[in-house]
């Protein structure tokens, strides 16, 4: 057994931009990728889960960012559980580039469903070892956002089935991407971002129609929320700076 993973890959066209530098999108896709291939090595993955009728939601992420990986460079992640409280599980990353040096932190909570009901379930009574350590890449614990008043209709969206995940339901990259596509059309330079936070609210299926909107905040920045017109629910909330 071992506490951390850490993956090391060249960083493909197809997922960076313009300036040649990894799309947000891409880069979520990165730690939840780590994440789940530390999972499921140490035993309390995927398939772990779903022996026990129950599986893993991502519900809020925290990511700093110094600089975006670049265009067939070295980017190297390393992922590691810090335990489980009740209903919540944490989960860190630092993410280097080929000279060793730290370009990205991140801090994710993640709660375990019931794969009939649907409702959390008490880590802790699973009976599994998270491999837990003490070190964070955050001074602060991490905070989940909420939504604020919605003000202006930036963008309408009809999910298509390439959202969807192996679940049946919007992959959560997705929604940091349509975020990221929005605020950029409100002249945000989306080429520098040094702070995202994101929370997971509800889900959303095909043929739902989410629209995206700026919200009332005392927040620096921009914050965001993602309305399922079709459920009448919040299905989540973003935060950038």
């Amino acid at each position: 057994m071992n506490d951390t993973l850490v993956r090391s890959s060249t960083v493909p066209g197809y997922e960076t931009g313009p300036d040649n530098r990894m799309h947000y999108h891409w880069l979520m896709c990165h730690l939840q990728e780590v994440a789940t291939m530390h999972a499921n090595r140490e035993g309390f993955g995927v398939e772990h889960l779903r022996r026990k009728n129950c599986f893993w939601v991502l519900t809020s992420m925290r990511i700093e960012i110094a600089e975006l990986p670049q265009r067939e460079k070295t980017f190297a992640l390393t992922t590691w559980s810090k335990g489980a409280k009740r209903l919540r599980c944490f989960r860190d990353f630092s993410g280097r580039d080929e000279n060793g040096k730290e370009i990205v932190c991140a801090s994710s909570e993640w709660m375990v469903l019931d794969s009939e009901t649907g409702k959390p379930i008490n880590i802790e009574k699973l009976d599994m070892d998270l491999l837990p350590k003490r070190d964070s890449v955050f001074k602060d614990n991490l905070k989940r956002i909420r939504p604020g008043t919605p003000v202006k209709e930036l963008e309408s969206i009809k999910v298509p089935y390439s959202s969807l995940d192996v679940s049946g339901h919007v992959n959560n990259t997705e929604y940091l991407r349509w975020g990221i596509d929005s605020l950029r059309t409100q002249g945000l330079d989306t080429q520098n971002i040094n702070s995202i936070r994101i929370a997971f609210l509800s889900e959303v299926f095909e043929g739902n129609t989410l629209k995206i909107m700026t919200c009332e905040s005392k927040q620096t920045g921009s914050e965001l929320v993602g309305l399922n017109e079709t459920e009448n629910k919040a299905a989540f909330a973003l935060q950038v700076k």
